[in-house]
């Protein structure tokens, strides 16, 4: 059995290097960030203040404020 250094990038999946390894990241920033969406726009339709929706979501009030002007809500 070989150990951790003993793995090659071919056997290892990293064959397509850092371009992978980045798109990956970015889907997992799109896939929190609807997360994050679809939590903002709850609390907003159960009347929440930007300020607790911040403080429950761990966000700072920008960002909230940044995806409710991406998306066109009212708050």
């Amino acid at each position: 059995m070989k150990g951790i250094e003993g793995i090659s990038r071919e056997s290892s999946g990293e064959s397509s290097g850092e371009s992978s390894r980045a798109r990956n990241r970015a889907g997992n920033r799109i896939r929190i960030g609807q997360g994050l969406r679809v939590q903002i726009q709850k609390k907003l339709n159960k009347g929440k203040s930007i300020s607790q929706i911040a403080d429950e979501c761990e966000e700072s009030e920008e960002v909230i404020w940044k995806i409710i002007r991406e998306n066109d809500w009212n708050a």
